[in-house]
């Protein structure tokens, strides 16, 4: 049996992501394939990964549709041409979910949890920062910025720390500090919130993950900054 030629390998799914291009810009009006990536870049996280590359494997495109021979093609993709643009046709169609990560069960603490259990927790595992839950309801994220303005109130106050309680700290802690998504929720998703974040200054400390995205579902996991190299890496892979 004759093996498919690259370039023929690679038309074929060029045509699978231009499809599926016309699909997530629900487009009808027949627009070229850079313009599709311009449109999907401004909202589709796995396009915003890829689209510088997604515009060179349309100028490889034109190049092994204009130049066709007879019986060859002068534009054969090399096989690390044909491997990347698998990899982002699977990343488009079915990319990994949170849940495929492995996390370990997430610390928290409840509005009732003493100030002082929770720092020695901090300074036994080395956290910087943790959920409050109450009753199955994700309340707040305590973060090192929430400690700190908490402890200047306390010491103008005269506050007794020893007796303090988590609750004393919510009003302290920032609703943009975290994000809260569900166990199946798409890495790119995840990728893109962290980077979204950077770029408008809000600086996500924590992504809380739930059985289905809502504060008020049972908290499955934790999802930090140094985490994001696991997502790259899975993005990454062939």
């Amino acid at each position: 049996m004759k093996q498919q030629l690259n370039s023929a390998i690679f038309i074929d799914l060029f045509t699978e992501i231009e499809q599926k291009l016309r699909e997530i810009c629900d487009d009808r009006y027949h627009a070229g394939f850079t313009e599709l990536v311009r449109k999907a870049r401004a909202f589709h996280p796995a396009i915003q990964r890829y689209a510088n590359d997604l515009r060179e494997f349309a100028e490889l495109r034109n190049a092994i549709t204009h130049t066709r021979r007879e019986n060859f093609v002068i534009a054969e993709p090399h096989d690390d041409i044909i491997k990347e643009i698998r990899k982002i046709r699977n990343m488009l169609n079915n990319p990994p979910r949170l849940n495929s990560l492995p996390m370990n069960k997430p610390y928290y603490t409840t509005p009732t949890t003493p100030v002082m259990d929770m720092l020695k927790t901090f300074a036994e595992k080395g956290f910087v920062r943790c959920p409050v839950v109450d009753k199955d309801r994700v309340v707040c994220l305590i973060t090192a910025k929430t400690l700190a303005k908490w402890l200047t109130e306390t010491i103008v106050t005269n506050t007794n720390i020893e007796k303090a309680l988590v609750s004393s700290l919510i009003p302290f802690t920032n609703i943009r500090d975290f994000a809260i998504v569900p166990a199946n929720v798409d890495i790119l998703t995840v990728y893109n919130m962290f980077k979204r974040s950077m770029k408008d200054g809000n600086y996500i400390q924590s992504i809380l993950i739930t059985e289905n995205g809502s504060a008020a579902s049972p908290l499955v996991g934790l999802f930090t900054p140094s985490d994001l190299p696991k997502i790259v890496e899975l993005m990454d892979m062939d």
